[in-house]
């Protein structure tokens, strides 16, 4: 049965489900620093026998209120107030076509459709730059088996003809093709320029809520653009959980996304779950038609010192015999970027005074500016965004490690 029962693919709205809390296992660099003592914590475990499902209250925005004048103001403060609460959104009118969405989103069931030897023509143990498919069952997420399929690209770039492993930084090796195997292409002629103008444009989409960002923690609209630089680095996944008949078999384990946005599309089966940082307790998903999750990583978390929370979630399978597919997107800044450790002096109160053109008061914005690093930190400049993104996929994928990167 397929998975897209409706005519528009859409995102899902979390409701919160009562039941125990399995917080993850964090992973933070050694050069990236920790939530200072202000710092809104992450909630505590909770405990829980009801069985209600009441719906969380998050907005669901439109970025043609972003790019409104007039209605810009409310949109920051509608922005703001999630990422408080939660970390997360759900964003609409955002400018790709739902064309595209419902062809991303076939492509990638096609894909997945496939036999395992013609997917298996593209293990992303092939790939130096941690690209391609990974099988189930091979990857573990909070120290739990993750019972689904994966699909990984990254920016189609040459590789850098001067990377040596173990003697260049690791992160420079991220950057390189993508596999398109030759006999995968012509089974499927739709799915690399599919999947390519995909990325193509979620990138135009997050680079506009980066900017909605900045703008709604009273920064001037380009800091992101250019603490990112010319070339973002991004990681596009797309994922098969497949119907299972044990409930609550784990999709994938409970974890914040470690760098700064996450885009996310599925389809409209269900089965992400994230967790309220207040109460501790799951919240479950129905489908919203045409819009994309939008969730904040622990990079934002840090260099907002806790004020902007990222949304520990999972993802269940589900019983209902139809399997689940969603695409989540990572954008991230340029691998050579230095990040902040913290911007400093920023308001914590829960909506700032925007002015007419949607920005900050003056005095916000150059109070706000005001980026120093961590004391304890051993380089002024930040620590690095290639090193955190490589520890992150080296996790997530030490096959590739080991093939390509260890002595």
């Amino acid at each position: 049965m397929s998975a897209i029962e409706h005519p528009t693919a859409g995102m899902v709205a979390p409701t919160f489900v009562d039941v125990p809390v399995t917080t993850s296992t964090k992973h933070t660099p050694l050069n990236m620093p920790k939530l200072s003592n202000n710092a809104i914590p992450l909630a505590k475990v909770a405990t829980a026998t009801a069985t209600a499902i009441p719906v969380l209250k998050v907005k669901t925005l439109s970025l043609q209120d972003f790019h409104n004048i007039e209605t810009r103001p409310q949109f920051l403060r509608d922005m703001r107030e999630c990422l408080i609460d939660v970390g997360t959104f759900y964003i609409k009118d955002h400018g790709i076509a739902t064309e595209m969405t419902i062809g991303a989103m076939k492509s990638v069931q096609d894909y997945f459709a496939l036999p395992l030897e013609e997917k298996k023509k593209m293990l992303i143990a092939n790939s130096q730059h941690f690209r391609g498919y990974k099988l189930m069952g091979e990857e573990l997420t909070n120290n739990e088996v993750d019972h689904r399929e994966q699909l990984q690209f990254a920016p189609e770039q040459p590789a850098i003809p001067s990377f040596q492993p173990s003697v260049s930084p690791d992160y420079q090796g991220l950057q390189g093709p993508n596999q398109w195997p030759a006999s995968t292409v012509a089974l499927l002629p739709q799915f690399q320029p599919c999947i390519l103008d995909f990325m193509s444009q979620l990138e135009t989409l997050s680079q506009h809520l980066m900017d909605a960002v900045a703008l709604s923690l009273g920064l001037k609209e380009s800091y992101f653009r250019e603490m990112f630089g010319q070339d973002p680095y991004y990681r596009l996944k797309c994922a098969k959980y497949p119907s299972v008949e044990k409930a609550a078999t784990i999709g994938c384990g409970a974890h914040k996304d470690t760098g700064f946005l996450t885009v996310l599309l599925q389809d409209m089966v269900g089965g992400l779950q994230g967790q309220d940082p207040k109460s501790g307790q799951w919240m479950d998903t129905r489908p919203i038609p045409e819009t994309f999750i939008v969730t904040m990583g622990e990079a934002m978390e840090k260099l907002t010192g806790g004020l902007y929370h990222a949304t520990v979630h999972r993802v269940l399978n589900n019983t209902s015999g139809r399997d689940r597919y969603s695409i989540p997107f990572f954008f991230d800044p340029a691998l050579d970027a230095k990040i902040p450790h913290l911007i400093q002096n920023l308001d914590k109160s829960r909506q700032l005074d925007y002015s007419k053109n949607g920005v900050a008061s003056l005095e916000e914005m150059v109070c706000s500016l005001d980026v120093t690093t961590n004391e304890s930190s051993s380089t002024e400049e930040g620590w690095s965004n290639g090193d955190n993104i490589f520890e992150t996929v080296h996790r997530c994928h030490p096959e590739v490690y080991e093939r390509w990167y260890k002595e």
